[in-house]
Formats: C-alpha cells, sequence, structure tokens
C-alpha cells in the first residue's frame, strides 16, 4: 500500500516534468518494496529520452544515494549478509491460494 501511494506520487511528478523529486519518491517506493523495480526499464527508457544522458546520471545518483542512506544502519552492522538477503534471487517463493 505504501509502495504504491509512493510509486504514485513519483508518477505524478513525472508527469509535472520534476525529474530528480520523483526518482527520490520512486526510490523511497523501491525502498518499501521491491517489485516497483518492475518499472525501471521504462523510467530508465524516460529518462534517457527525456533528459540525455548526463542529467539521467544525476537522476540514477539520486536514487542509488537515497537506497545507500536508507539501507546505511543495515550496511554498517551486518553488510555481507545485508547484501545477501537483499538481492538473493534465488529464493523460492511460495504461491498458495488462501
Amino acid at each position: 500500500c505504501i509502495a504504491v501511494l509512493l510509486g504514485y506520487i513519483a508518477l505524478y511528478l513525472f508527469t509535472k516534468y520534476q525529474w530528480r523529486f520523483g526518482c527520490l519518491f520512486y526510490s523511497l517506493a523501491v525502498s518499501v518494496k521491491m517489485n516497483i523495480l518492475l518499472q525501471a526499464p521504462g523510467l530508465l527508457f524516460l529518462l534517457l529520452a527525456a533528459l540525455g544522458i548526463k542529467e539521467t546520471i544525476v537522476c540514477l545518483t539520486i536514487c542509488a544515494t537515497t537506497q545507500l542512506l536508507l539501507g546505511y544502519p543495515f550496511l554498517s552492522t551486518f553488510p555481507i549478509e545485508y547484501i545477501k538477503r537483499s538481492f538473493d534471487l534465488g529464493r523460492v517463493f511460495m504461491f498458495k491460494w488462501t
């Protein structure tokens, strides 16, 4: 719920050409739930088409910095475990009808 709200705020900001603030809210949405990351290829295309390579790098830096700042408490205490568990793509997800 919160991730989708942050994603919609980012989308709204993108429609108002507020690319940097939009990237901040997009990164906040990704930090809540990683399925928002599925929109990243389309966002990258829009950033490149609308802003060019230099401003796209600035926007991607905003996204990366946000992730690092939010992850700092975990990265500073258990960095290896945090990275291994955060991006464990070998997990098995059980889908069960409830």
